[in-house]
């Protein structure tokens, strides 16, 4: 006997794909036939008329029923995670334990073979800290209870209809109950033969909780069937349809079929109709509970799995997919705010706007409209205004933006009461949400660029709103356009519109205050004791000296201690940088890196003038272009140099003229060098930046050469802008007006020989704009530009004469360059510069110290 019993057991086993193939093959054969025959019988009008009657309330009722059904299969996984955590597998949180447990049970509801999937995905998650082996042990038989439940109530039925003769007419089903029926005893008794060996971690407790916990599950299922009937407004006794139910279900789970799907729905069509239901009624019965119970929380699931999967996958590419799709959010929810407030403006100019084209008639049902016309314009403005702000990312401006949002969809949804619109809404809602990281910048700057075409756009929507007024009754509206257009009913709301514009400059004049206004500054103010003592620590630069003018600096500090500062002045949205930081060398690249970050944090660009080709490299690798501007000429002190013996040096000599160095300059002095300064100006403006200006404590903060007629009386003068103890340099040269024009050479080589006497080692002769700039034929274009106003420029300024002199001098030549951000306009970088800079004095070189002669 036991032979034949191993022979049979050995031929199963070697054809048990075919086995396999053979039992799935006739179970859907049967489906297939019958879905075949109830087809036909089906009146697909009615099964539509059916649906169409299920109000909105009741489907939400529905869905909300089919999520909470499915919560009691998660004891699986607390058994599950409770057990190996016994074991020795690391605690586990709450929320990943949630999101574990409601994705396996989602997707293994509708996808069950007989738990087969739900057991892998347990295997997935609950894996981590534990060995594959012991999670597939324990997963394996949790899965083995799960059809318990369903067991109990077959046990249930098969006692109702054979013990005390209800419903005979389901007596045919014996063999079915019966199976259903013996399971959960013969699985209770084969873990209780094992259970100090296979069991002995679930028995008696995890064998009791698995029982109950099924026993739930299919309690739920059952109750959400039934309620599902109910709303459909069904008339059914529960004790008819829960047998048909349980049998139904038994059977799709015993076949194996993916949910039972196919099994479970055929049965449930032949015997609701032996109940009494039409076959519409309960295809549409069924239609609910397959969508509610298994589609609605099975995409719960997989939305919750592909979150889960994207946190990993967002981790691994290092944040990149997250930015990805943050900055999609941000650039679709700024295009439809732009959008919404030009439709609103337009909808409130041309009535009738979705007669102009297809595209308006498509999109008119998703814009906001109030009935009120000033209300229109204001809102509409508004959103233009806000999606300035947003496009900036302002973090101000997203609550606002929320706010209006939310009015225009709770206006538009409560005046159509439009499904179709409300998840439109939704959608643009959770777009904004999804975009909310974006808005970090503490306040609104507007760049010149955004005003140009915010200026187009409101003026363009104005002059409309304005023309349309005016001519809307007009003969071109009403012959040549054919009336296609209607403007503006009457006079009245033409007007109210009008004052709805008032509204919306001032409104927007408040929001742009708004947004703009910042609790902190970026960078300080000047502090001449913080700056000296900092210079005192590190050398100088050759544009140091004129940040005593005043300008703002930014100091970067390493554990509270000044170690790299930049000074800037604002003009527009950006930051203009004067020359090369100033600190510690090897700390410049994170030294600007923070810098760039504080500046964008507030709204501004950062542009770097007059910056060496070391530091402008560092500044390329960040993401800046860069253009050279000019040279600036050295020259070496250490080298044996006579100045005193020019031609030039010895003419002003002989006529009287006196060179004096002062280390102080006396204060007596102050009103002759304001005389001297105002003559050279002329009454023209000072220069603002890059270059120095007479100011006293600038004057009082460095040495300064003076030069005296043969009456002692100051005609001119010049002062030196201190760097390091190797290098030097001047700054301010100003004459009176008559002077010999070898003046300008005599005070600069007097200054060169108190230096070389002095000990300096390099005098730096300032920069020479233009020179050398985009002399090869492959050249940026703008430097191109800039090397024919460098050779036929010399109308405006005289830079080959300005480089001629100062070449006679220099020893060497060293490159300047201005450096912008990549996504900027250089032009546009380029205006704000010369605007902040000033004009200044124009009657050839700028100093005249660039006319050095030999």
């Amino acid at each position: 006997m036991k032979a034949t019993l191993q022979r049979i057991y050995a031929i199963i086993k070697k054809h048990s794909l075919l086995l396999r193939l053979l039992f799935f093959g006739s179970i859907l054969i049967f489906v297939a036939n019958q879905v075949i025959n109830i087809a036909h019988g089906m009146s697909w009008q009615e099964v539509g008329t059916t649906i169409s009657q299920q109000n909105t309330g009741s489907l939400i009722a529905m869905g909300a029923l089919g999520l909470l059904a499915v919560l009691p299969t998660l004891g699986y996984d607390w058994v599950t995670v409770k057990t190996l955590e016994a074991q020795g597998k690391p605690k586990m949180s709450w929320r990943d334990f949630f999101v574990s447990a409601w994705t396996t049970n989602t997707i293994n509801n509708l996808a069950g073979f007989g738990g087969v999937v739900g057991a892998s995905l347990r295997a997935n998650f609950y894996g981590k800290g534990t060995e594959r082996k012991q999670v597939l042990a324990v997963v394996s038989k949790v899965a083995l209870f799960m059809v318990t439940g369903l067991s109990l109530w077959s046990l249930l039925l098969a006692v109702q209809i054979y013990g005390f003769g209800w419903h005979p007419e389901f007596r045919s089903y014996w063999l079915w109950l019966l199976i259903g029926s013996l399971l959960t005893p013969g699985l209770l008794f084969f873990s209780y033969l094992r259970r100090k060996r296979l069991f002995a971690d679930l028995f008696p407790k995890g064998v009791l909780q698995l029982v109950t916990i099924s026993f739930c599950q299919w309690t739920c299922a059952l109750g959400i069937f039934l309620a599902i009937g109910y709303f459909m407004g069904l008339e059914f006794a529960i004790t008819d349809v829960y047998p048909m139910f349980l049998i139904a279900t038994l059977i799709g789970m015993l076949t194996m079929v993916p949910g039972g799907m196919g099994t479970f729905d055929v049965m449930m069509i032949l015997g609701m109709s032996n109940l009494g239901f039409s076959q519409n009624q309960t295809l549409v019965w069924l239609l609910y509970y397959r969508l509610f119970y298994y589609l609605v929380p099975f995409l719960s699931g997989i939305l919750l799995f592909l979150t889960r999967s994207s946190v990993r996958l967002n981790r691994f590419f290092d944040n990149l997919p997250k930015l990805m799709l943050q900055k999609a959010a941000h650039f679709i929810v700024v295009i439809g705010v732009y959008f919404s407030g030009i439709m609103m403006v337009l909808l409130a100019t041309v009535k009738n706007l979705s007669a102009v084209s297809s595209f308006f008639r498509f999109i008119l049902p998703f814009s906001f409209n109030f009935l009120d016309q000033t209300l229109n314009l204001l809102v509409g403005f508004l959103l233009l205004g806000l999606a300035r702000a947003l496009y900036a990312k302002v973090k101000k401006a997203y609550l606002p933006t929320l706010v209006v949002l939310l009015f225009g969809i709770l206006n538009t949804i409560t005046r159509t009461r439009s499904p179709h619109l409300f998840f439109v809404y939704c959608g643009v809602i959770f777009l904004v949400w999804l975009a909310r990281k974006e808005f970090y910048r503490e306040k609104f700057v507007y760049s010149w660029g955004a005003m140009i075409f915010d200026a187009v756009l409101f003026g363009t929507l104005l002059v409309v709103y304005g023309v349309a007024g005016v001519h809307r009754g007009s003969w071109w509206n009403n012959e040549i356009l054919g009336g296609r257009f209607i403007l503006f009913p009457s006079e009245d709301i033409w007007f109210a519109g009008l004052i709805g514009l008032a509204l919306s400059l001032l409104v927007l004049f408040g929001l742009q205050q708004y947004l703009s206004v910042s609790e902190k500054e970026l960078g300080v103010s000047f502090d001449p004791y913080r700056f000296t003592a900092f210079l005192g620590k590190y050398a100088g630069t050759n544009s140091s000296h004129r940040l005593f003018l005043g300008y703002r600096l930014y100091y970067y500090q390493v554990e509270g201690e000044d170690r790299v500062v930049f000074g800037f002045q604002i003009k527009g949205n950006r930051l203009f940088i004067l020359g090369n930081p100033i600190g510690e060398a090897t700390l410049f690249r994170e030294a600007t890196l923070a810098f760039l970050k504080e500046a964008d944090l507030y709204g501004y660009q950062l542009a770097f003038y007059k910056v060496s080709e070391e530091y402008v490299v560092t500044l390329h690798d960040l993401g800046y272009d860069f253009t050279k501007i000019g040279e600036s000429g050295s020259l070496d002190l250490t080298q044996p140099n006579d100045f005193g013996k020019g031609e030039s040096f010895r003419k002003v000599s002989t006529q009287g003229y006196q060179f004096t160095y002062y280390q102080h300059l006396p204060l007596d002095l102050l009103p002759a060098l304001q005389k001297v300064s105002n003559d050279w100006l002329g009454g023209k403006a000072e220069k603002n930046f890059a270059s120095g200006r007479f100011d006293v404590d600038y004057l009082l903060s460095a040495p300064v050469g003076v030069l005296k007629d043969q009456q002692n009386h100051v005609v001119g003068f010049i002062t030196e802008q201190p760097i390091d103890a190797n290098w030097v340099s001047y700054d301010l040269l100003r004459l009176q007006e008559g002077l010999p024009q070898e003046a300008a050479g005599f005070l600069v080589l007097n200054m060169l020989t108190v230096w070389q006497k002095a000990g300096f080692h390099f005098a730096d002769l300032n920069m020479v704009p233009l020179a050398h700039v985009g002399e090869a034929p492959t050249s940026f274009f703008q430097e191109r530009v800039m090397n024919v106003i460098y050779n036929y420029g010399n109308v405006f300024y005289d830079f080959r004469l300005n480089y001629q002199g100062k070449d006679s001098f220099a020893d060497f030549w060293t490159g300047c360059y201005f450096a912008y951000p990549k996504e900027g306009s250089f032009y546009l970088a380029v205006m704000q510069l010369l605007l902040l800079i000033g004009r200044g004095k124009n009657k050839g070189p700028s100093l005249a110290e660039e006319v050095l002669e030999e």
